[in-house]
């Protein structure tokens, strides 16, 4: 059921998230964080990764693990909530923000990448929402969600000419349906949190002259225990079934607005201009290839979150790329927390270093700077090793060893090799879309 509802109930909404040049969307979580502001940058060097934070990163990669199983659990039992109460499972993602209200009666969908606004409303299974409660309700959002608003509409409600209602019965099948996605998502969860040790053993290998059948050993062990998490969230899920699949005498009824598609993430993007530029300069990186990373990351959503879990702009994950940037940013043996990465600044500071320590350090003996930044690309996404692997024959994660091959080749050879041999069909697809989009912003 389908119908056009004319937009004078969303004139207050789009009034008020107009997004004012001269202020920031994010002045409130940046006065939050002013004690996180950043320190002045130290020149690295590899004597920096003594022996003490190596066996910091040790003890704390075995608290990762607990801290992976209460996190996935945590997820897990929301996810199971959000089914049984909406029939479906809509979570925060890197491209989309999810809000709820307190009374879970409504949700808020604010889609980066499509370029779309939804509210939904759960009601009883007669009738629907008035024009005024659905007003109502995104007035709520709008007081309560204002900052990543102003963020998303950009100014752009005056192109907003219609918005669209729709409605679905929340009943037993689509619940079925939720649970067969939930136990596909847990297994695209298990590969991210492998992608996630892949990077973590690579920086071991980069950095220290251990013997790296260990670190594999490690690796692997690590990799099987994720399968058993894998098993005994499936097995948590099935036995959740009866409880969360049980008929609903409710309906949703969602609007959606959807925001002229084209240059808008280029409008977005040029909110963070100014940063970034500062940030390219400091680390010696390209501003376009920064603007694409952060496009292909979360479509510039400021408060974007994975399941990792990473966080912001550029996806940063605390425990990986969080931890090296905050040692060679600031001495800081710790990873990077949420608040402080949800800060615009403070991510675009820590994603643009951890670019620069993928250049300058874990992939150095790259001669060629095109092939270097092809595999840096790679690299962000999935880690050094992995790129190692495509050019070593044996299979070996070193990437120092890698290079060797990598600098007999050609920067088109090496691009093909990385496009054709990559282990993850995601990084293929990354590696693509970041060279694609980096073109808009040069």
């Amino acid at each position: 059921m389908k119908k056009v509802l004319a937009l004078t109930i969303l004139s207050q909404l789009v009034a008020g998230v107009v997004y004012a040049n001269s202020t920031s969307p994010f002045d409130e979580l940046s006065k939050e964080m002013r004690g996180y502001d950043s320190k002045s940058q130290t020149s690295p060097r590899d004597s920096e990764y003594s022996s003490e934070f190596e066996q910091f990163k040790a003890e704390h990669l075995g608290e990762y693990e607990q801290f992976v199983e209460q996190h996935l659990a945590e997820y897990d039992a929301f996810r199971d909530e959000l089914i049984k109460h909406w029939g479906e499972a809509k979570v925060a993602s890197r491209s989309e923000y999810v809000a709820y209200a307190e009374d879970s009666l409504s949700r808020l969908e604010i889609d980066f990448e499509n370029n779309e606004l939804v509210l939904s409303i759960r009601h009883d299974g007669e009738g629907a929402p008035s024009e005024a409660e659905i007003k109502r309700e995104f007035e709520r959002f709008r007081q309560s969600e204002n900052a990543v608003l102003q963020s998303f509409l950009n100014g752009e409600q005056a192109k907003m000419s219609e918005a669209s209602t729709d409605a679905y019965k929340i009943d037993r099948s689509l619940k079925v349906n939720a649970i067969i996605d939930a136990k596909a998502k847990i297994k695209q969860q298990t590969i991210e949190q492998k992608q996630l040790l892949d990077r973590q053993a690579d920086e071991q290998l980069a950095l220290s002259q251990g013997d790296e059948s260990k670190v594999i050993e490690k690796l692997n062990g690590d990799k099987a225990k994720l399968d058993q998490l894998e098993i005994k969230r499936i097995q948590n899920l099935a036995q959740s079934v009866r409880q969360i699949a049980g008929q609903n005498d409710e309906k949703v009824t969602k609007v959606t607005v959807k925001l002229p598609q084209g240059s808008l993430a280029k409008k977005r993007a040029s909110n963070y201009t100014g940063h970034i530029s500062k940030q390219s300069e400091r680390f010696d990186i390209d501003s376009s290839l920064v603007l694409a990373v952060m496009h292909t990351e979360s479509h510039f959503n400021p408060l974007a979150k994975s399941h990792i879990p990473a966080y912001g702009l550029m996806q940063v994950v605390p425990t990986s790329a969080g931890v090296d940037v905050n040692r060679f940013l600031f001495k800081i043996d710790a990873p990077m927390s949420a608040p402080y990465l949800f800060v615009v600044n403070n991510n675009i500071e820590a994603g643009t270093a951890y670019l620069h320590l993928l250049n300058d350090r874990y992939l150095r003996n790259i001669k060629d700077p095109i092939s270097r930044k092809y595999c840096m690309i790679a690299a962000y996404n999935t880690g050094a090793g992995n790129v190692a692997r495509v050019f070593n024959s044996d299979g070996s994660r070193n990437i120092n060893k890698a290079a060797k091959v990598i600098n007999s080749m050609s920067s088109d050879r090496v691009l093909e090799a990385l496009q054709s041999g990559l282990p993850y069909d995601e990084t293929k697809h990354y590696l693509k879309k970041v060279l694609k989009t980096e073109k808009l912003y040069i």
